[in-house]
């Protein structure tokens, strides 16, 4: 039932992002186009922003959802109704102090991305409004959230995906027409906001369809030792989303204020593929996340090791895939989508790469963290690498630009949580030396690159102008190759045969219509 359940979780979760991953490449050309680059660059401000107000969120989701796994397996209704109606309460509080930070924000925020470079004009006023709707957008995916994690933890994650993505489709659909032909980003934005409050009601139906026997109303209380266990995570949490938003935010913002809303702008469609791809992967690993919870609970540290090796395997083919092919299309891809005034210089292009492919590489080891809730140990540390993010992408960013500010994220990810999260997990978790997980990363690592490499020495033997065609052969090209040199390569090996066998039963299932 784990398998199955990871299955569907899974291919809902890529279906979903299929079409979530495709929306704002229809819609971005649309902004551009209509409203200009300005605009691109404070949407992307405004989002970043508006995520890193949300840390006083504490982490409560994934706090909750960990806890949530023991009662689902034992069927134990009571404990679940305390837990949800925890993070009920929990939320209500979290939804106040957002929305008292996004307000005083909001007087501030046009001071920020105002700047030389600007050609569309909007008033202080307006753009304080249009923040204060992206605030709302965020205290709205709150609304229900508590019955949201219950039905990811029951890894019935392929409803809130079903949900999401239904709405988030009809979303885009909308704000194309909004843009075209009313040319008002005010508009687009109340879209926005209006799809994410449907998107509540729908988890808000399917949960009262499905847990008819959970007493939200009831009158107990969590126990101290829970409650103590519980905040101890909650303030662990805290300080990893700390650390993690002020990161992806601060940059953004750092960005906004030292090269201006038109480089940010232009930086804009390189971060929705590459953040794309990193949310789809991460809704996969996410499916992944209940079951791996849920095995934890009931098998050995031995078994549990065995299928993590398989996950990191997974891990490592979808990356290594991924970054071959953004190092080979994203030229040609922007150059069309966005035109060539978005295309950044061939160091800029290696250097997105690279910070890609190791984000992509911390899911497995993320997920494993996460499964365990494994918060407290290096909080810390999260914040320390936020600061020094910061503190490298203000002074790099001086000197080196856009390039400064992705160095500055490579050295703070490879000076901190590379070595550390990674050491937690096979300390506490899986009870074993870590040196196999550096020495399967090592290798990783120069496959990758080697494949990189090949690949990209293969597309530039064509020579071909930016095109469909071009994009269709270069395409097939990184289909092909890395996948061959990782077939070659891992063919014998347990993790691989494990896949290719989940592989063969999808495919089977598929053909039987079941």
């Amino acid at each position: 039932m784990r398998t199955k359940n990871s299955i569907i979780n899974s291919l809902s979760a890529l279906f979903s992002y299929a079409i979530l991953f495709l929306g704002p490449f229809f819609v971005s050309p649309f902004l551009e186009t209509v409203l200009g680059k300005e605009v691109l660059g404070i949407q992307k401000t405004f989002l970043d922003t508006t995520a890193l107000l949300s840390i006083v969120e504490l982490g409560i989701s994934y706090g909750i959802i960990y806890k949530l796994y023991e009662p689902i397996a034992q069927n134990n209704t009571s404990k679940i109704a305390l837990l949800l109606k925890f993070y009920k309460s929990a939320f209500k509080i979290v939804s106040i102090i957002v929305l008292f930070l996004g307000v005083s924000t909001a007087f501030i925020i046009p001071s920020i991305i105002v700047d030389k470079h600007t050609t569309q004009n909007f008033s202080n006023v307006v753009l304080s409004s249009i923040f204060m709707l992206y605030v709302l957008d965020t205290l709205l995916t709150y609304l229900f959230g508590h019955k949201r994690a219950m039905l990811i933890a029951d890894q019935k994650n392929y409803i809130v995906t079903a949900c999401r993505t239904s709405c988030q489709l009809f979303m885009y659909i909308i704000q194309i027409f909004v843009i075209c032909f009313f040319k008002s980003f005010f508009l687009y934005v109340i879209v926005k906001v209006v799809f994410t409050f449907l998107e509540s009601l729908l988890v808000d139906i399917q949960y009262k369809k499905r847990y008819k026997s959970i007493n939200l109303k009831t009158k107990d209380k969590l126990d101290k030792v829970e409650r103590k266990d519980l905040f101890k995570n909650l303030n662990a949490l805290f300080y990893h989303k700390l650390g993690y938003q002020s990161l992806i935010s601060g940059s953004t913002l750092i960005m906004a204020n030292k090269l201006g809303k038109v480089v940010t702008g232009i930086y804009y469609p390189y971060t929705l593929i590459t953040n794309g791809l990193v949310s789809a992967t991460t809704q996969v690993f996410n499916a992944i996340l209940s079951s791996f919870g849920n095995f934890l609970v009931k098998s050995t540290e031995e078994e549990t090791f065995n299928i993590y090796q398989k996950i990191y395997f997974l891990n490592y083919l979808i990356f290594s895939f991924f970054s071959v092919s953004v190092f080979c299309l994203i030229i040609p891809f922007i150059s069309i989508w966005m035109g060539t005034d978005f295309v950044f210089p061939f160091r800029t292009i290696l250097l997105i790469t690279v910070n890609f492919y190791f984000l992509g590489m911390r899911q497995s080891i993320t997920m494993a963290k996460s499964s365990v809730g494994l918060y407290r140990p290096d909080r810390y540390l999260a914040v320390l690498e936020a600061v020094f993010n910061l503190f490298l992408s203000w002074k790099f960013a001086q000197s080196l630009g856009l390039d400064g500010i992705l160095i500055a994220n490579l050295i703070s990810t490879l000076a901190i949580p590379f070595w550390t999260q990674p050491y937690l997990v096979y300390k506490n978790v899986f009870k074993r030396p870590v040196i196999s997980y550096y020495k399967k990363y090592a290798l990783y690592f120069v496959i990758t690159t080697a494949s990189t490499a090949l690949t990209y020495y293969i597309c530039s033997v064509f020579k071909l102008e930016p095109s469909f065609f071009t994009i269709f052969v270069y395409a097939l090209i990184c289909l092909i190759v890395p996948n061959i040199i990782n077939i070659l390569l891992f063919y014998r090996t347990n993790e691989f045969k494990y896949l290719l066998e989940i592989s063969k039963g999808i495919i089977l299932k598929l053909k039987k219509g079941k």
